[in-house]
């Protein structure tokens, strides 16, 4: 009976072997031969760029504090050779150089593309010397990486995207035009960087959900913060990079506010920076906030008596009467005028209104009023408080003129990113009352 049961037990394992369904392997070769093909198309890759690559190079990122030779990016060019070698252009003190060291794509659990011999230009940001002098003595340098995993390539973008192994920063890698010179494109970036922030004013980031300030950008890092918030402390600190197109910005989030990863291009008007992925996103320099941030640091902003509106030049024609006839006690001077017109402050708070003029036809005086300012529905709202220091305009009905100025305003950038050559400033609650000013 043991033994009858014995193999009955054999003959029913038997026939579970058997219906057991057959499990197909889920790759049709090895994990080696995969990572050894994967090798040969990423080797083959890099090399066949017959002018080489644009590698737009990020080492580290965090939003939480400033520190902008870690966060903002760095082009290099490169060009891959079959001997194992590649040579790394970019500009070195602000001269261009390129030096040749050796490179090569390992299998290290995924696919590495390793800068694996040392090379000033390019392991200088990876390097923890802190012999090198430039980042300190605590011998961690800017933290960079020289081995990135290599991700998938965009064929849509057309680029090949990295990983840093150590720091995980996303690089992008881009073929080089092939009758691009190699120093000719860092003036490129160098013309783009000039344009988009030469004025050092901030810019305003636009999503669908959210408006956001954007400062600092010529430091090639991002202060950002809600519009309208405090700007005294605090703030994100997101690195980007100037491209041949705009700019790509580290992080893909600011501000609580997601941004994509994709870069914002210069649109054809030049106007503004939109992302490629999502024109609902983009970025400007806005007149009311290049006007109201550059007279809070100290720049004066002069009319253009060439092109004032019929509105301010009526109340300047009325105001020279009275200069003329007198008022009252205040005798009338037949040489005295109006000259000029500007704006400046000292503070956040205020915008002074600086009204010039003449008694002589050969002195110029000005009186100073000021104007507290608010930011209502997207314009900035002034308002007349008084008077200050010097004000002999008051003796001649000057203040009926200097109220005129109360209103809201909308300003325009009449030069896209430069409003020093033209911005003007035109009042919303007035017919014909606008100003071009100019530094």
């Amino acid at each position: 009976m043991k033994i009858q049961k014995l193999t009955y037990i054999g003959l029913m394992s038997l026939v579970l072997m058997a219906c057991s369904p057959r499990v197909d392997d889920v790759f049709d070769d090895t994990s080696v031969n995969r990572l050894d093909k994967r090798r040969t198309e990423v080797m083959n890759l890099l090399i066949n760029q017959p002018n080489g690559w644009v590698m737009e190079y990020f080492a580290q990122s965090d939003a939480t504090s400033s520190a902008v030779d870690k966060h903002k990016g760095y082009t290099f060019l490169m060009e891959f050779r079959t001997d194992g070698t590649v040579t790394v252009g970019a500009p070195v003190d602000s001269v261009f150089k390129t030096e040749t060291s050796l490179w090569d794509v390992i299998n290290d659990n995924s696919t590495v593309l390793t800068f694996n011999t040392f090379n000033s230009i390019f392991h200088y940001y990876s390097n923890p010397d802190p012999a090198l002098g430039l980042w300190g003595a605590d011998g961690e340098g800017i933290g960079g990486d020289y081995e990135f995993l290599v991700l998938q390539y965009n064929e849509t973008e057309n680029y090949q995207l990295l990983k840093g192994k150590k720091r995980s920063c996303y690089i992008r890698m881009y073929p080089l035009a092939a009758n691009q010179e190699w120093e000719g494109y860092f003036t490129i970036l160098d013309s783009m960087r000039t344009y988009l922030f030469e004025e050092a004013l901030p810019l305003e980031l636009y999503t669908p959900s959210k408006h956001i300030s954007l400062y600092n950008g010529p430091t090639g890092e991002f202060r950002a913060f809600t519009f309208g918030a405090d700007t005294l402390g605090g703030g994100e600190y997101h690195g980007f990079i100037v491209t041949n197109k705009g700019i790509r910005i580290q992080d893909q989030e600011i501000v609580e506010t997601a941004i994509g990863s994709d870069p914002f291009h210069l649109n054809s008007t030049k106007d503004r920076l939109v992302s490629t992925a999502n024109q609902s996103i983009y970025i400007e320099m806005n007149g009311g906030t290049a006007f109201v941030s550059s007279i809070a640091h100290g720049t004066r902003w002069q009319a253009d008596t060439l092109n004032l509106s019929g509105a301010i030049l009526a109340g300047i024609e009325t105001l020279n009467g009275y200069l003329h006839s007198g008022v009252g006690s205040a005798k009338g001077n037949k040489n005295a005028h109006i000259t000029g017109l500007g704006f400046n402050a000292d503070n956040d708070s205020l915008v002074y209104l600086n009204v010039q003029y003449t008694t002589t036809g050969n002195n110029t005086l000005t009186d100073v009023y000021h104007f507290g300012k608010q930011y209502v529905d997207g314009n900035y709202v002034l308002t007349y408080r008084n008077a200050y220091g010097q004000h002999n305009l008051v003796n001649y009905n000057g203040e009926d003129f200097v109220k005129l100025f109360n209103g809201s305003y909308s300003f325009l950038i009449l030069e896209p990113f430069h409003p020093s050559k033209g911005l003007q400033m035109t009042q919303l609650d007035k017919e014909d009352f606008s100003i071009t000013l100019k530094q």
